[in-house]
C-alpha cells in the first residue's frame, strides 16, 4: 500500500496556503517553523512532487500544489463533516450546520426558524452565509456548505446537485411607500431613477438589469450594487432608491406598512428558487432536519404569493 499523507501535513499545507508563508501559519498552528517547513517537506517527499515556491511575496502554490490544493480542501471538508455527522448521531442536539441562502429566506422565514431551531438544539452551532448562488457555488461544491436556498442561476449545471422542489417566484419593483415616482406606470417613465442591484452580474440578476436598461444604463441612471440587506433598506426607505425582489417581500411584517409595488404594465421575469445540496455526499442528521424546515417555511412563503 503506498504511503499516504498525515492529517496534520495537509493541515499545515492548508495553513500556508492561507496565511501566505511558514511563519505566520506555523504560529497560527501553534507549531514551530523548523516543525513547520520539515512537515511539508515530508509532504512533497511522499508524494514525489514540490507543492510550494518562495515567491516576492511569500509561499506560492506550484502547477503541482494547484491540483492538489482542490483535492485538500475537498478531502478534508468531507473528512470533518463525517466526524459531525458520526457526532451527531451519537448525540442528536449537537453538530454544525452551515448554509447559504439569498435575499428573500434572509428576510422573512430565516429569523424565527432559525431561532426556533437553536431553542430546540441548543448545543448546535448554525451559520448563515447570504449571498447568490454564483458567489457560493464553490463553497457549496467542497463541502462547506451543506445545503443553499435562493434564486438558480442558468450558468451553473445542477447536475452535481439534489434539487428540492424549484418554485417559480414573482419579482417586482419596491419602493418606499409614498415614492414620488409611485404613480408611474411604465419602466420609460423610471429613466433617471436611484436602483440597488446585487453586486452579482450574472445569472438571473444580469438578465433583469438587462430588462430594466435596455438600451444600456444612461447617465442619470444612478445603480449601487451591494449584498447587504440592510444598506438595501436604508437606500429605499430614506434615500429613495428602488429595489427589485420577490412580491412575498411584501408580507414581511417588519416592513410592509413601509413600502409598496411600483405598478409598471411590463412584467419582470420570474426567478426560480431552489433548495440545493450536493448529490455524491449525504448531510448530516442535523442539517437534514434544518434543511426540510427551511423548505417547508420558504415553499409555504412562495406558494401563497403564487
Amino acid at each position: 500500500m503506498k504511503e499516504l499523507p498525515k492529517i496534520n501535513q495537509l493541515r499545515d499545507f492548508q495553513a500556508i496556503i492561507y496565511y501566505g508563508n511558514i511563519r505566520t501559519a506555523s504560529q497560527a498552528l501553534f507549531k514551530t517553523q523548523p516543525a513547520m517547513t520539515k512537515s511539508i517537506q515530508e509532504l512533497e517527499r511522499i508524494l514525489g512532487v514540490s507543492l510550494l515556491s518562495r515567491g516576492p511575496q511569500g509561499m506560492v502554490l506550484t502547477k503541482m500544489g494547484r491540483v492538489f490544493e482542490h483535492r485538500v480542501n475537498t478531502l478534508l471538508n468531507d473528512l470533518e463533516r463525517a466526524v459531525d455527522e458520526l457526532h451527531q448521531l451519537s448525540q442528536q442536539s449537537q453538530g454544525n450546520v452551515v448554509f447559504g441562502c439569498s435575499h428573500l429566506p434572509a428576510l422573512s422565514m430565516l429569523p424565527s426558524l432559525v431561532n426556533k431551531f437553536q431553542e430546540e438544539h441548543p448545543s448546535s452551532n448554525i451559520t448563515i452565509i447570504e449571498g447568490q448562488l454564483c458567489e457560493l457555488v464553490t463553497s457549496l461544491r467542497l463541502g462547506r456548505l451543506d445545503f443553499f436556498i435562493g434564486i438558480a442561476s442558468p450558468e451553473i449545471s445542477m447536475s452535481e446537485f439534489v434539487v428540492e422542489q424549484p418554485i417559480n417566484a414573482e419579482f417586482c419593483i419596491i419602493a418606499r411607500k409614498d415614492h414620488p415616482l409611485s404613480h408611474c406606470r411604465s419602466l420609460s417613465e423610471l429613466q433617471g431613477a436611484k436602483w440597488y442591484f446585487p453586486s452579482t452580474r450574472t445569472g438571473y440578476y444580469k438578465e433583469l438589469e438587462k430588462f430594466i436598461f435596455p438600451k444600456g444604463k444612461m447617465s442619470k441612471d444612478a445603480v449601487i450594487y451591494g449584498d447587504s440587506m440592510t444598506i438595501g433598506e436604508q437606500l429605499v426607505l430614506n434615500e429613495d432608491y428602488f429595489f427589485i425582489g420577490p412580491k412575498a417581500i411584501l408580507d414581511i411584517s417588519y416592513v410592509k406598512d413601509l413600502i409598496t409595488v411600483i405598478p409598471i404594465k411590463e412584467k419582470l421575469p420570474d426567478a426560480l428558487y431552489v433548495l440545493i445540496h450536493r448529490q455524491q455526499h449525504g448531510l448530516t442528521p442535523l442539517a437534514k432536519k434544518l434543511m426540510d424546515e427551511v423548505k417547508a417555511a420558504c415553499l409555504k412563503i412562495l406558494s401563497e404569493e403564487n
